[in-house]
């Protein structure tokens, strides 16, 4: 199994269908046992699934730990890559199962008075070289992602910060692209009313 990355850089996008080309190259070559291969698929996309991840279940210990989990079962399930799909969907279909997963223990460890570990997605101490008013309305956005249920939040994080289309975010979901559309619309409508409501402030 390839070494995790220790360092996870962003990384710079081509064209969809230039991406694809590459990624079901390298998956070809990975199959075959080629390790600088698979490295090259991680450090294409292991920033984007950890930036995803992070969104997903507030904070980059967490993130880290899914991300790798994610890779561990790409490496484990090459031969099921189906070449005539995206494979940045079928990367976050894994990724989002590793999300899921993670979310359900942190539900559990809570029940179970276990979890001590789980940090505020945004802090509330005001940084001295930050602009107060700037940082509580990214903290208020961020919060209000945070709040949405997952399966509003996958598709807002996958269209909105990853660029995703409907029809590969569907085939991430199991979902139709308009129901994906009809989704994407009802988090950010959720979102606008937060925002809206937190603005106004007491009369």
């Amino acid at each position: 199994m390839p070494a995790w990355p220790t360092l996870l850089m962003p990384g710079s996008s081509a064209s969809a269908s230039d991406d694809n080309a590459v990624d079901a190259d390298l998956v070809a070559q990975a199959r075959k046992g080629k390790k600088q291969a698979f490295d090259m698929l991680m450090r294409r996309h292991s920033p984007m699934v950890v930036r995803y991840l992070t969104r997903l279940l507030g904070n980059m210990d967490d993130a880290q730990d899914a991300a790798q989990e994610t890779f561990v079962a790409l490496h484990r399930n090459l031969h099921r890559f189906d070449p005539n799909r995206t494979f940045v969907a079928w990367l976050f279909h894994i990724a989002r199962n590793k999300g899921r997963d993670a979310l359900r223990k942190r539900t559990a460890m809570r029940w179970l008075g276990g979890d001590d570990s789980i940090e505020q997605f945004a802090s509330t101490t005001p940084a001295p070289d930050i602009e107060v008013a700037d940082r509580q309305a990214l903290e208020q956005v961020d919060s209000t992602i945070q709040n949405l249920p997952e399966g509003l939040k996958t598709p807002l994080l996958l269209s909105a910060i990853e660029g995703l289309t409907h029809a590969e975010i569907g085939t991430v979901m199991g979902l139709t692209p308009k129901a994906v559309e009809v989704r994407i619309y009802r988090a950010r409508s959720r979102l606008r009313d937060s925002i809206a409501a937190n603005s106004e402030g007491p009369d």
